[in-house]
């Protein structure tokens, strides 16, 4: 695998250019490598090899991140620290470098500041930026259970050199980002391309309107990295557009942004973000903007074929694989100009022995002038039911509150029953606010299930 990118001879350069912003004030490239280096020297005295990382503030991630790659460590990271989850996923690391101590595990645990204090002991040593490093990332899958995807750095600087070819435009220009750096994408996005390509990010995250317009108006024209779930809710802030012109491009990941989404964004910003397709496993496989097309295209070095099943096959130059890694999402009309995505295969699911495409049904569901988007699901029990949980446009919020949530069920389901099957139509409701998501912005099954079983308990 070859790549023209290697972050640890980005660090080890330095520099006086701006890397970050923290509470308003720059760090440069000299402070970034002065602190990577005193990690480093700490981290190659531990005795433990495979080292977890856990810290919110990205500017920190991100020197530790470097730091254990210098020190050849193998880099763990979890996408969440909550004490069950962390149990299931300890078995894969032997130690952890966190703010504070979790009690939940019992393995060695290590602040920023007290390896830095320790680094100061240490003699200065040579490091190599060539020799490979594992990389261990967790995926919830559709349940939320943590699987162990494993990687190296040589991939996800393969990737970067491939975000780099694609999307050349966005420049040094700054990085805001409202999703977690924990996870690949924000991981890639907020972080590591980010970095290669001299541009500063923002350490405090964007969660609200205000965080948003604040930013821009402080670091634009920026780059926002965002989700799906913010992107359907902090553009339909009345002050967002006096701050759009400030956003250089937007870039999209975890979930399919809605048609109508894409379209509302496209009336504020003259086009719609890009959305990058992809997974822990694959990293980013296909992009689109559907204000130009609603098909995807491959990113660069990215080959795609279609399955046995109909589902995505994809080989890449940053998935370092003998085989083709099937995907579950099913696709339709793959050509050189790209491909359909029909749904993910595992939403098909059998209620009282007729199938359902959960993926179908929110479709449906999300046609309707009454919803704005719709996650369904199964909740097995005495009788399977399906529900759906969902939020309403402002058709359907002054539909609820006129005829209460007994007359709005009916009427869906009166709507359904020209697409679906009876004993296919769901039987539970959730309306709220917003779909409930991880750090990420991406909405799990098992998340949905927990609020249409909350509902009936």
């Amino acid at each position: 695998m070859n790549t023209s990118v290697n972050v640890r001879d980005v660090v080890l350069a330095g520099g006086k250019q701006t890397l970050a912003w923290r509470s308003k004030a720059a760090i440069n490239g000299d402070e970034l490598r002065a602190q990577v280096l005193l990690l480093a020297r700490a981290l190659a005295r531990l005795d433990a090899h495979s080292i977890a990382l856990w810290l919110p503030d990205s500017y920190d991630f991100l020197a530790a991140f470097l730091a254990l790659a210098l020190a050849g460590k193998r880099i763990v990271l979890p996408h969440t620290l909550q004490a069950g989850a962390s149990v299931q996923m300890a078995e894969h690391f032997d130690a952890l470098l966190a703010y504070e101590p979790q009690p939940a595990l019992t393995c060695p645990q290590y602040s920023p500041s007290e390896l830095m204090a320790r680094g100061l002991l240490e003699p200065e040593r040579e490091y190599s930026c060539h020799n490979p490093v594992a990389i261990t990332l967790f995926t919830s899958g559709s349940t939320g259970a943590p699987q162990p995807v494993h990687k190296t750095l040589q991939e996800l600087e393969a990737e970067v050199a491939v975000l780099a070819h694609d999307f050349p435009s966005v420049g040094a220009s700054p990085v805001i980002a409202s999703v977690s750096h924990h996870h690949i994408y924000g991981l890639l996005h907020v972080l590591l391309w980010p970095l290669y390509r001299g541009a500063p990010f923002v350490v405090e995250p964007v969660q609200f309107p205000e965080d948003l317009i604040e930013q821009l108006s402080r670091y634009g024209p920026a780059v926002w990295v965002a989700s799906p779930t913010h992107l359907a809710r902090i553009p339909q802030s009345t002050v967002f557009v006096a701050s759009a012109p400030l956003l250089l491009e937007v870039f999209s990941s975890g979930g399919l942004l809605s048609e109508r989404a894409a379209a509302g964004l496209t009336a504020k910003l003259a086009r719609s973000p890009v959305e990058v397709l992809g997974s822990t496993e694959t990293g980013g496989v296909a992009w689109r903007r559907q204000s130009d097309s609603p098909r995807w295209r491959a990113l660069h070095e990215v080959e795609l074929a279609q399955s046995a099943r109909g589902c995505l096959l994809v080989r890449s130059s940053h998935l370092n694989l003998p085989d083709a890694f099937e995907m579950g999402d099913k696709i339709a009309t793959l050509d050189g100009h790209g491909f359909e995505l029909l749904g993910r295969v595992d939403t098909v699911v059998k209620v009282e022995g007729k199938r359902l495409s959960l993926t179908e049904l929110e479709a449906r569901l999300s046609e309707s002038p009454l919803i704005d988007q719709a996650r369904a699901a199964v909740v097995r029990g005495r009788r399977d039911e399906v529900g759906v949980v969902a939020t309403l446009t402002e058709a359907g919020a002054q539909a609820l509150e006129r005829s209460g949530k007994h007359k709005l069920n009916t009427q869906l389901r009166h709507y359904l029953s020209g697409f679906f099957d009876r004993p296919l139509i769901p039987r539970r409701w959730r309306y709220l606010e917003h779909m409930p998501s991880n750090a990420q912005g991406k909405v799990l099954m098992a998340d949905i299930v927990r609020c249409l079983e909350e509902r009936h308990s």
